[in-house]
């Protein structure tokens, strides 16, 4: 009997004590915003330091010195029945200070030449991940937009024409956060 009584208490509390596997999206969010059917873009620049290699017709591999380059991404989500599908990209436009990215709240430009890399399913600690970036972003002022060795890490959630321009402190990067 008293075995009964433990496992009805254990589901009891395991019915109430855990999320029904739905994650609350608060109101400030633009992720609460969305329906199904709808989709965000999430575009992040951010700085790397790397170096160049080039290969000539000949063959021959030349390497530069190490320097800094802006990497630019693209993340398209879709709300979907089952959650949230991601459509990931990248941009080979990598100069430094990059003046152009805070361009792409208005319109995405064809020179971007963002190429599709991968498409994934975000599970809830992903979705958790952009919550916190979101949340952790300060709004960007006329100062913030041009992404140089000093402005290293911005995020800008558009959809439609509602945006936010976020600078990110520290070394928190979509691609290297949410691996798939």
């Amino acid at each position: 009997m008293r075995n009964v009584c433990l496992v009805f208490v254990l589901f009891f509390f395991k019915g109430f004590g855990q999320s029904s596997g739905s994650l609350s999206i608060p109101g400030s969010s633009m992720l609460n915003k969305l329906a199904v059917g709808d989709s965000i873009i999430y575009y992040q620049c951010h700085v790397e330091e790397a170096t160049q290699q080039m290969t000539t017709a000949s063959g021959q591999t030349l390497t530069g010195k190490a320097q800094q380059y802006s990497i630019t991404e693209k993340y398209v989500l879709h709300k979907t029945k089952q959650g949230y599908h991601v459509n990931y990209y990248s941009s080979a436009l990598n100069v430094l200070p990059n003046r152009k990215f805070s361009g792409l709240k208005i319109r995405e430009r064809p020179y971007w030449n963002f190429k599709r890399e991968k498409s994934f399913d975000l599970d809830e600690k992903d979705l958790k991940i952009l919550l916190a970036l979101e949340n952790k972003g300060r709004e960007a002022i006329e100062y913030d937009y041009v992404i140089n060795k000093y402005n290293t890490n911005q995020l800008i959630i558009k959809q439609k024409k509602d945006f936010k321009q976020l600078v990110i402190e520290g070394d928190y990067v979509v691609s290297k956060l949410i691996v798939h």
